[in-house]
């Protein structure tokens, strides 16, 4: 099945309200002021019209689509043991079959996701449609670091469950067993779990492996930690930014004396760390322990979000609270330039602060929670460097 208009780079977060969306990497940030679409990875859909699961139907040329013709289960096991052998790390499926949907295709890709599709292939607009698909893959936490609209269930076969892109999502180890029921039957797909075999295994509803710690982190923040927590959401369409994603001029007070002009950053990457005084603090650290080659500028923006609007703090307010700085921070005393960040990543200012990647153009490549994960930091790092 030939794919003219998608260029195939992820499938995670093609959530149920989308409209348009693009990817970068497996497992979705939704990248505010683009009007309405959403960058992660390498896939660009329609939004609100194809779930989580079936961007890996496409991905994996789709299972006799429209056709109703597919190869024996056990030629197709075959295949998946094959798959399995080379993947480096465990490969779940369900055996030839899944109560009336038999094995029906297999696939995987170069960064390590295999799928299992069951049931034969219903055509549908833009694609096809599986009754059931099974996908496993690597955690990408740069990807789960700016994760929109899952929420975690109760734990399903011994390790933490989450709802999202209309799919059920165990952690097991380092990597994630997605499994897409038609019309986001999460019941079906508690079910379907219940079958879940490492591939050359015996049928088994032990316990998977529980997850590694740092997957679990990245997890946690992401969607919370405990059953019926949501993590972030999709905005409302109405409240999206408008325009492109050019950081707008300002002009502010320096700590320190002086002032922080964003003119003068121009023409070069930069990394701008918002938010309250801890957040800039601990932001601005963080970025600066992440090694990287060529190092952009760091430069900080401290906003008040709680601060009188009429009488803001004065600056050596801020400067006693600050101490000493590494590199040039400003005080957005008038917090327009601030909030036009926070705006820009749909962050609540009393929660996190924000730190945005922006290149020599001016234009935010990439934007993460200042208590997003080291690897979040460093691959958004790596991105601006290109």
């Amino acid at each position: 099945m030939d794919l003219p208009a998608y260029e195939l780079v992820a499938f995670f977060q093609v959530l149920s309200s989308m409209r348009q969306l693009r990817h970068e990497s497996p497992a979705f940030p939704v990248l505010p002021g683009t009007r309405g679409w959403s960058y992660i990875g390498y896939v660009t859909v329609r939004r609100r019209a194809l779930p989580i699961w079936l961007i890996a139907v496409l991905m994996f040329a789709g299972a006799g689509c429209g056709t109703g013709t597919s190869r024996e289960p056990e030629q197709v096991e075959e295949r998946l043991s094959q798959i399995a052998a080379e993947a480096g790390r465990p490969v779940y499926y369900l055996g030839p079959r899944f109560r009336d949907w038999p094995l029906t295709e297999v696939g995987a890709d170069e960064t390590g996701r295999v799928g299992a599709i069951y049931g034969t292939c219903l055509a549908v607009v833009d694609g096809c449609s599986p009754p059931l698909e099974v996908i496993n893959q690597p955690l990408d936490p740069a990807a789960w670091s700016m994760a929109v609209g899952c929420s975690r269930l109760a734990p399903v076969r011994g390790v933490p469950a989450l709802h999202f892109g209309g799919a059920l999502v165990l952690l097991t180890g380092d990597s994630l067993v997605t499994v897409g029921v038609t019309g986001d039957d999460t019941a079906t797909a508690i079910a379907v779990a219940d079958q879940l075999r490492e591939v050359g295994a015996e049928l088994s509803r032990a316990a998977l492996p529980p997850p590694d710690t740092a997957a679990l982190q990245v997890v946690e923040a992401a969607c919370g930690k405990n059953p019926g927590d949501t993590g972030r959401m999709e905005p409302d369409e109405g409240s999206e930014p408008v325009g492109d994603m050019r950081v707008p001029d300002f002009t502010v007070g320096q700590l320190g004396g002086g002032e922080l002009r964003w003119a003068a950053h121009l023409g070069k990457p930069v990394v701008v760390v918002v938010g309250d005084v801890p957040y800039v603090l601990t932001g601005i650290e963080r970025v600066l322990a992440v090694s990287a080659s060529p190092r952009p500028a760091v430069i900080g923006l401290v906003w008040k979000p709680f601060g009188s609007k009429e009488a803001p703090a004065p600056i050596a307010e801020i400067e006693q609270e600050a101490g000493q700085v590494p590199v040039p921070v400003g005080y957005a005393a008038i917090p327009r330039p601030a909030v036009w960040f926070f705006d820009m990543a749909e962050v609540d200012a009393a929660q996190a602060g924000v730190i945005v990647f922006v290149n020599a153009d001016g234009v935010v490549t990439r934007h993460v929670r200042t208590d997003a994960t080291d690897d979040a930091i460093a691959a958004a790092l790596e991105r601006l460097a290109r």
